[in-house]
């Protein structure tokens, strides 16, 4: 896991510079998730602690944080401080009936709403050729209830899935 002064999660820009910003990928605005007090996972004020951050990785929900405070005998140290960002993260959720395919066979019409192509999830229509098992695509457009959605953001599955992997080489 390597850091860095900038971290990206679900379209969110994390900022580690003397403190912790966060702007949206999309807009560019501030997000006022960071307003303090900024919470660790025991819910104590680490605010404070962030003054001399630099680098920054989101994991789940947390963000840590390099910092490097300086002791009573002026010696500086590294250390990271872990922050509670959940409420930064509006991680988009999308009905399963959002990506049900149908079909109208009567019509003709076979709707597909979530294909992946160049990775922008569209919707796809088909026709039925004649009275044929064959189908051509007709038409295809940007899927609106999938937008901003990257099955890349997903990594608390992907990370599920290393873990599983991990216990299966232990067993």
């Amino acid at each position: 896991m390597l850091a860095e002064s900038v971290a990206i999660k679900y379209d969110q820009i994390f900022i580690a510079d003397k403190g912790l910003v966060v702007k949206n990928l999309l807009t560019g605005q501030l997000n006022q998730c960071t307003i303090p007090p900024l919470l660790d996972p025991a819910g104590n004020d680490v605010t404070n602690s962030l003054t001399t951050a630099t680098d920054i990785v989101i994991k789940r929900n947390y963000a840590i944080v390099t910092v490097h405070p300086v002791d009573s005998q002026g010696s500086t140290a590294t250390d990271t401080v872990t922050v509670d960002v959940s409420k930064c993260l509006d991680k988009k959720t999308i009905p399963v009936k959002e990506c049900i395919s149908t079909v109208d066979l009567d019509k003709g019409i076979l709707t597909i709403p979530c294909v992946k192509i160049n990775g922008t999830i569209v919707t796809v229509n088909m026709d039925r050729r004649g009275n044929s098992s064959n189908w051509e695509v007709s038409f295809f457009q940007n899927n609106s209830n999938m937008a901003n959605y990257s099955t890349d953001d997903d990594d608390d599955e992907e990370e599920d899935d290393e873990n599983n992997k991990d216990k299966r080489k232990n067993h």
